[in-house]
């Protein structure tokens, strides 16, 4: 009986570790989906200590007729690994994204790491880069 019951635990051992060491990779429209109709999406960025906001899609808000499609091709590219909240950290800025109204995630930009927080579930971003919130 004790051997039985040491071979379970092990096989538990060894199934968790597997799947707990094993995190797979998934993609931004996988965590969240852009609605068929995005008219409009709002960013609002806070970086040492300032905040700015900008809007992009059709509003007139917008005299620059920046579109939302960079930002949404942006997102969708991300490569994102599911993960405990981080701790926090002094300097980095922080995006919150609303789209058509309703505010659906953030991304946060550590400098060597980045992160997207949607429905207060954390993901490591393995491909970081900066949203595409202007035209340069």
């Amino acid at each position: 009986m004790k051997k039985y019951i040491i071979f379970a635990l092990a096989l538990a051992c060894i199934l968790h570790i597997g799947i707990a060491g094993c995190q797979k990779t998934t993609s931004g429209s996988d965590i969240y989906a852009f609605p068929e109709r995005t008219a409009q999406i709002k960013c609002t960025v806070y970086s040492q200590g300032a905040e700015k906001e900008f809007v992009l899609g059709s509003d007139e808000h917008n005299p620059h007729g920046l579109s939302v499609m960079p930002v949404i091709a942006w997102y969708y590219g991300l490569k994102l690994i599911s993960c405990d909240k981080p701790e926090d950290v002094e300097g980095a800025e922080h995006y919150t994204f609303t789209v058509n109204g309703a505010s659906v995630f953030s991304y946060e930009d550590r400098g060597s790491e980045a992160y997207i927080i949607v429905s207060d579930t954390w993901y490591k971003v393995n491909n970081p880069s900066a949203p595409p919130l202007a035209n340069d």
